[in-house]
């Protein structure tokens, strides 16, 4: 059975910030998940990562962090 991510973002957190955090993710997910282009061009306040193996579940929570980190929002955002 494929997992999900759910990132919710503050209202501090900036359209413009959560759509180049998407469009980042979605391009270096590769084979752990899956992101469309369209979802993260459509993102405003989520982003959701779907058909997560379970075996990937931790590289691609490690991603998660790791982008976020870099686009210095990793307190601006709540993963469930």
């Amino acid at each position: 059975m494929a997992r999900t991510i759910e990132i919710r973002f503050d209202d501090t957190a900036g359209v413009h910030r959560v759509r180049n955090f998407a469009e980042e993710l979605s391009q270096a997910l590769g084979d752990l998940g899956e992101l469309p282009m369209e979802e993260a061009d459509r993102a405003i306040n989520m982003v959701v990562v779907s058909k997560i193996a379970k075996r990937d579940v931790g590289k691609c929570r490690q991603l998660v962090v790791r982008l976020l980190e870099k686009h210095m929002m990793a307190r601006e955002a709540f993963l469930c």
